[in-house]
C-alpha cells in the first residue's frame, strides 16, 4: 500500500506543499526537483504537475525511487544554494536543480545568473551531492546575444562540476498554445505529460 507523505518549505515567505505517494517497497532512493513554478506545476492540479507524473511512471514500473517536488514559484537563481541546503536535510541522492527561468524572463545579468547557481554547485561538490542540472533557455524578447550567453551557462557548469546535463526541460512544450497555459509561459497538464514522458526516458538512462 502506497504511503502519503507532504514536504514543505516555508523559505522567503513562500510556502508550498508536495504529496509524494512512495513505493511500498522498503528503502527508496530521493530525486528531488529543486526548482520555480514551472516544477511547482503553476496553474494545474499536483497530481499533474511533471514531478508527480515521473513518481506514477516509476510506481508503475516498481522503480525504488521516491520523488519530491521542491519548487516556488517567483524563485530566481540567488536562492539556488540557500534552498539546496534546506532540502539537503532530506538526504537526497539525486537533486536535478531547474532555476534560472525567472532570471531570464526579468532580464537578469546572465554573469550573476551564471555565479549564484555555480556557488550552489560547488556547495553541493563539497557535500558530495549528486546533481543533474537542468538546461534552460531565454524567452525571444531579449534577442539572440542574450539567450545565446544565458544558454551557454549550463553546459559550462555542468562540465565544470561533472553534474549530469539534462535537456531543455520545454522542448516540444515552450511556445506552443496548445500546450501552455494562457500566460504562454507555463505548461498546461497536456504540457507537463510531454515534460515528464521526456523526463522520465532521460531519468531511466541516467539515475
Amino acid at each position: 500500500m502506497s504511503r502519503i507523505f507532504f514536504f514543505k518549505d516555508c523559505l522567503f515567505g513562500l510556502f508550498f506543499v508536495s504529496v509524494l505517494i512512495l513505493p511500498s517497497s522498503g528503502y527508496a532512493k530521493k530525486l528531488i526537483f529543486l526548482g520555480d513554478s514551472l516544477t511547482e506545476g503553476y496553474g494545474v492540479s499536483q497530481d499533474l504537475a511533471f514531478p508527480q507524473l515521473i513518481q506514477k511512471k516509476m510506481n508503475q514500473e516498481k522503480l525504488d525511487w521516491v520523488v519530491i517536488s521542491s519548487g516556488s514559484s517567483g524563485s530566481t537563481s540567488a536562492s539556488t544554494l540557500s534552498r539546496l541546503k534546506w532540502v539537503a536535510k532530506e538526504k537526497p541522492d539525486v537533486v536535478f536543480i531547474l532555476m534560472g527561468s525567472n532570471d531570464a524572463l526579468r532580464g537578469l545579468e546572465v554573469s550573476q545568473t551564471e555565479k549564484n547557481i555555480d556557488i550552489a554547485l560547488s556547495w553541493a561538490k563539497q557535500q558530495k551531492i549528486k546533481i543533474i542540472l537542468g538546461q534552460l533557455y531565454a524567452p525571444p524578447n531579449y534577442g539572440k546575444v542574450y539567450d545565446q550567453k544565458f544558454r551557454e551557462i549550463f553546459p559550462r557548469l555542468a562540465k565544470k562540476y561533472e553534474a549530469t546535463l539534462a535537456p531543455f526541460l520545454l522542448e516540444q512544450v515552450a511556445g506552443k498554445a496548445s500546450l501552455n497555459q494562457s500566460d504562454g509561459i507555463h505548461p498546461n497538464e497536456k504540457g507537463h505529460q510531454i515534460i515528464a514522458d521526456k523526463m522520465y526516458l532521460f531519468l531511466k538512462k541516467n539515475l
